[in-house]
């Protein structure tokens, strides 16, 4: 959102912006009552609350996939491998970075046959890694949330089916105006741009 923020402000130098955050729950309503343009928003496997549809007045278009990966202390017994199942993690203790991200670990952690064992949870993706660091547990990130590094930390991809969040751009249907239209615009290419700077990150960290 910041770099597509700036690059609105270039555009249209003389309009105010207002940055809201909520949750999914709270921010398609606003789209929808007009109270705001746009909602960055994001569901998990279901459906998004008060999903879009054709009677709905909202238009969604997707805009990325988010996989969510293990965050394990660097000296931890599965920190070195490529890839984990969940049910490798079955004894592991869990602090989590945001609510949605308990009940969704617990969903998939019944299908592999297991309750985790969730010694906090936070809403601070951040602070969660933090703990991770101190001992307390292991966590689930997403992929966007894994910056800025914490030290002593390994992230492991989950094998496939990988729990992962999917993240749109909820609009109102009846409204359009230039400056939506540029931040419209803009979202998706500041995620290809992202995508191409961790691709070429990741093909200097994987330099000899």
């Amino acid at each position: 959102m910041p770099g597509a923020l700036a690059r609105l402000a270039t555009a249209h130098p003389d309009t105010v912006v207002h940055v809201r955050e909520h949750e999914p729950e709270g921010s398609l309503p606003l789209v929808r009552q007009g109270t705001v343009d746009l909602a960055l928003a994001y569901h998990f496997d279901g459906p998004l609350p008060g999903r879009p549809g054709p009677n709905s007045g909202l238009a969604w278009a997707a805009l990325m996939d988010d996989p969510l990966h293990v965050v394990l202390p660097a000296a931890h017994r599965l920190a070195d491998r490529e890839a984990l199942e969940l049910t490798e993690l079955a004894e592991e203790p869990w602090v989590l970075g945001c609510l949605k991200t308990e009940a969704y670990l617990r969903r998939y952690a019944e299908h592999a046959g297991f309750t985790p064992e969730v010694r906090g949870t936070t809403t601070d993706y951040f602070f969660a890694r933090s703990l991770v660091a101190a001992g307390m547990g292991i966590s689930l990130i997403p992929s966007i949330a894994l910056t800025p590094e914490v030290p002593g930390l390994r992230t492991v991809p989950i094998k496939p089916p990988a729990p992962t969040r999917h993240i749109g751009i909820a609009t109102i249907r009846r409204r359009d105006h230039p400056q939506l239209r540029t931040l419209v615009r803009a979202l998706p290419e500041q995620v290809t741009q992202q995508s191409r700077g961790e691709k070429e990150t990741g093909a200097r960290h994987g330099d000899p």
